[in-house]
């Protein structure tokens, strides 16, 4: 039985202790009170409980050496549960960090030894936690999983029978241009859905297609500056294709924003307006949306 650490109790980790908990030891880590039980709910059907331990930072020197530790905060809290989490990290831990946007991995892997794999799960599970304890799982999706550093990227088959039980997962080579490609998605749906306060499938009204065509010629020609092979047209059909399939669906940064919570603008609008100014690209639109946002909600 593989010993599994989730850091963060947000929507995405406590699906994952869901589905992780039937075969595995699950500990999830959490700032909220240890005794409550959390619960999963599959549409309309009855809640029941995950099959996983909480914990607080303050038991981890109790618990056992843990084989992967999934990181399911958000973008700019990862360095800091990171830190917070590498003095009980066995030294072949396996790491696997799940979050919208970009950045940090470079910045994880200049601290970790040669004996720790570092990958990245992109997921397009659909869930949101009812309150603070439930977990609302309200569309399917495909997962998808890649290695970050060379130990990961040379050992692909580490990760892939650890994390089975997962719904729809899949093992690429090229994760660093299907991250690029969901940043897009993101671009295209978070800031405007967080912004005008709507449900995602309302952004395919006419009003909305001039910003996001904007957003992602923006996005794609950073990715491509980048050397990634992103074209507008697949970047627009990605994104539409989302809206459509989580239509009724609140987006996570319109959930913050409605809930006065820090945002992932940073990594997600931020980020394109902060490559753009490394390949001198022109980001107007991205650069726009990214002041709302921060006007609208002080932001990490």
């Amino acid at each position: 039985m593989t010993n599994i650490l989730i850091v963060g109790d947000g929507a995405i980790g406590l699906l994952l202790s869901h589905f992780l908990s039937h075969k595995n030891n699950v500990h999830v880590l959490t700032r909220k009170p240890t005794c409550n039980t959390r619960f999963y709910s599959r549409k309309n059907a009855p809640s029941h409980n995950i099959n996983a331990r909480f914990i607080n930072l303050s038991d981890l020197a109790q618990q056992p050496s843990y084989d992967v530790v999934i990181f399911t905060v958000k973008a700019f809290q990862v360095q800091d549960a990171f830190s917070q989490i590498k003095p009980y990290l066995a030294a072949n831990s396996i790491l696997v960090v799940s979050h919208n946007g970009m950045g940090n991995i470079e910045e994880l892997i200049s601290q970790l030894n040669t004996q720790q794999a570092l990958y990245f799960l992109t997921t397009s599970m659909a869930g949101f936690k009812s309150t603070q304890y439930i977990v609302q799982h309200t569309g399917e999706g495909q997962s998808v999983i890649g290695g970050c550093n060379k130990l990961a990227a040379k050992n692909p088959q580490f990760i892939s029978p650890l994390l089975q039980a997962i719904p729809n997962l899949k093992m690429v080579n090229n994760i660093e241009q299907l991250r690029f490609e969901k940043l897009l998605v993101n671009v295209a749906i978070n800031p405007l859905t967080a912004l005008h306060n709507i449900k995602n499938g309302q952004l395919r009204a006419p009003a909305f297609s001039a910003t996001i065509m904007s957003l992602l010629y923006e996005g794609c020609r950073v990715a491509n500056a980048k050397g990634l092979n992103i074209a507008l047209a697949d970047a627009l059909n990605n994104a539409y294709t989302v809206m459509a399939l989580t239509a009724e669906n609140y987006s996570s940064m319109q959930q913050d924003i409605a809930n006065n919570r820090p945002t992932e603008i940073m990594a997600i609008c931020g980020y394109i307006s902060e490559q753009g100014k490394r390949y001198n690209i022109k980001t107007p639109a991205n650069n726009e949306l990214l002041a709302k946002i921060q006007a609208k909600k002080s932001v990490v």
